[in-house]
């Protein structure tokens, strides 16, 4: 009897076992066709990642590569740190992986900026682009005109003046504090300003055409029209929602070129 009741439980083990590997294989060739059904780049990967082994793992990883453009422009459209893993972690290896490492890494660079210089500020009327723009221009004609400027409320900003002629040269730049007013004396002349706002002053950031300095939150930039300025002054109060119609948006490509 001991001898049969051995048997019965190998043979009880055997089917068991039988059973198990049939119902693993059986489910792993339904779940196939489950993500096959679904076609989404998430249905491949949640495959892929429970069979890594699997010999349908080449025909999932063939059929999520015709997927892989439309899902990076949809992660690259959401522009955050965990899109970018998700993309990652999806194609491994592929077509757009380095691009999405790339900018999940600039995205990474910027938290450490943010926490590292997020409450940095510069002292009022400094020339932070003074190694490229030059000096400022000191008004020296008996007659010159004033520019008075105004930072917003909760936002610092580095105001910028060009000439408004072929050469566009900046004659005069300045850091200005939030909610603070700095006033540049310049000779009569035509002009155009521009305004860089923002938060957080990095020295180190690079920025257009090998400019160093800039804010790490927040960044806006925009412009005036251009005035002509003659024995008078002119104010700007600047914010971050602007109301006064002249001013339009601006780029960075402008401000540094």
């Amino acid at each position: 009897m001991e001898k049969i009741a051995k048997i019965i439980a190998l043979v009880v083990i055997v089917l068991v076992g039988i059973f198990l590997l049939f119902n693993f294989v059986f489910t792993e060739t339904m779940e196939y066709y489950s993500a096959v059904s679904d076609n989404t780049v998430m249905a491949y990967v949640a495959f892929r990642d429970k069979y890594p082994d699997s010999k349908y793992v080449e025909s999932v990883n063939e059929r999520k590569a015709l997927l892989e453009e439309p899902y990076f422009e949809k992660k690259h459209a959401k522009n955050t740190i965990q899109s970018y893993e998700e993309f990652i972690h999806a194609f491994p290896a592929d077509k757009y992986t380095s691009e999405a490492i790339r900018l999940r890494d600039s995205l990474l660079q910027v938290e450490l900026d943010i926490e590292k210089y997020g409450k940095n500020v510069l002292p009022q009327g400094t020339c932070p682009y003074e190694p490229y723009f030059g000096k400022n221009r000191e008004s020296k004609a008996k007659f010159n005109s004033d520019v008075v400027v105004t930072a917003p409320i909760a936002f610092d900003m580095v105001a910028v003046i060009r000439e408004k002629d072929e050469t566009g040269k900046v004659v005069a730049h300045a850091y200005v504090r939030a909610d603070s007013t700095y006033t540049f004396k310049v000779d009569n002349g035509k002009y155009q300003l521009f305004f860089y706002i923002g938060k957080g002053w990095n020295p180190n950031k690079k920025m257009e055409d090998g400019v160093f300095g800039g804010f790490v939150r927040n960044e806006t930039y925009s412009k005036d029209d251009p005035v002509y300025l003659s024995n008078e002054v002119i104010t700007y109060q600047l914010s971050m929602k602007q109301k006064k119609k002249s001013y339009k948006p601006s780029s960075r490509y402008e401000v540094f070129r």
